[in-house]
């Protein structure tokens, strides 16, 4: 499995949203201001017939925080202290409160055939560039409408001219701003299998011109990419039925010089790496089994800066699961957040763990947890 999305049956919480919002509607949607006290995270859940986008602990579920209309197959994005849920489905952006979650303003980045967002960042002038995965184009949206024609990337793939765009970041290089887009270059007649060295744009922001293009060490860059120190951190599971591909694992790319390594290896890890998330000091990872359509997943740990791996699949911090069940991970503060699709009776689970002072050694604190109404699909601290 390449590129992994889980649909399942369950009962749709709420119908519908939409009636809540103008098409296009740059507008903040009508709704009383709920209270953002001791909210430390963001998440986005999803049975993947309807979605819950809610701040946590204390989700309060209601027409603007649940329904059909946030999405099928949501993702989120931070960016530039702001904060957005995507629904690749429909080719929606919903831009939210970053302290509490709550949607205030929502986007189409619509193409014909279906654009399938998958990453934004937000630039120094507040405009957002969407990475768009099923068509060739980084979109320019500014006040709600894209500001002039897409960035085209349909020649940075001579095999099918779409060169899977998964992940984007916006950083000062130089003191100059630089949006860095990760692209996967599958083989669309192979299921989407990753054949073929992966890519990473450097695009000057001001200019919106590519200006570099660096091979990737690792292959199938998936999910967003964690930021720490002036370094990406991208999770590259390769192919998700091997744990032993030689070009996967964890990469680290460096902004200021346009270089990188595979800084840890999945055979080192266990399994495929789907997510990652760094603070100082400190790296947690997502990893997959290769038993296809099962995918047991484990949290593990490594040094973000030598790549020494302090915890596997085998001796894991979490996990394994029997299926793909972790899903979600953020740090905030010493706190990593690690969401769990599996029911426990009360809901669904996010995990809660505290680090020890000055190590990656991590504690989870049950106390903390935080049952969710969904299935988690992304998490990220609150504002």
């Amino acid at each position: 499995m390449t590129h992994l999305r889980r649909f399942g049956s369950s009962v749709v919480l709420v119908a519908t949203a939409g009636a809540a919002w103008a098409c296009g509607s740059a507008d903040p949607a009508p709704a009383s201001a709920p209270s953002c006290d001791g909210v430390e995270l963001i998440v986005a859940a999803s049975d993947y017939s309807s979605s819950v986008v809610c701040g946590a602990p204390g989700c309060e579920l209601g027409e603007l925080t649940t329904g059909a209309d946030l999405g099928r197959d949501p993702q989120l994005a931070s960016s530039n202290g702001r904060t957005f849920l995507l629904n690749r489905f429909d080719d929606l952006v919903f831009e939210l409160d970053p302290r509490c979650g709550t949607p205030i303003a929502r986007y189409s980045v619509h193409e014909q055939g279906g654009s399938n967002p998958h990453d934004l960042a937000v630039a120094p002038d507040g405009s957002l560039f969407v990475a768009l995965y099923s068509v060739p184009h980084i979109v320019v949206m500014k006040g709600g409408k894209p500001d002039g024609p897409p960035i085209d990337l349909s020649g940075y793939d001579d095999q099918d001219r779409n060169p899977q765009a998964e992940a984007i970041r916006i950083v000062p290089v130089a003191g100059v701003a630089k949006a860095f887009v990760a692209l996967q270059r599958l083989d669309d007649d192979d299921r989407l299998r990753s054949k073929r060295p992966s890519r990473m744009l450097r695009i000057d922001v001001a200019t919106r011109v590519v200006e570099a293009e660096i091979e990737l060490a690792g292959r199938n860059p998936f999910n967003t990419m964690a930021e720490s120190g002036g370094a990406f951190f991208l999770a590259e599971p390769g192919n998700f039925d091997s744990d032993a591909d030689a070009l996967a694992g964890i990469e680290r790319f460096e902004s200021a010089t346009s270089t990188t390594r595979l800084l840890v290896a999945e055979r080192d890890l266990g399994g495929s790496v789907s997510e990652v998330a760094v603070t100082d000091g400190c790296g947690a990872a997502i990893v997959a089994g290769p038993k296809q359509d099962v995918n047991p997943t484990s949290l593990v740990t490594f040094d973000p800066t030598t790549g020494k791996v302090l915890s596997t699949a085998q001796a894991a911090v979490l996990g394994p699961t029997p299926g793909y069940d972790l899903q979600g991970l953020a740090w905030r503060g010493t706190s990593l957040f690690v969401g769990d699709r599996r029911s426990e009776g009360s809901g669904f689970r996010v995990h809660v763990f505290d680090r020890d002072p000055g190590t990656c050694i991590l504690h989870e604190i049950p106390a903390r947890a935080i049952d969710l109404p969904q299935r988690p699909v992304a998490l990220r601290p609150a504002n």
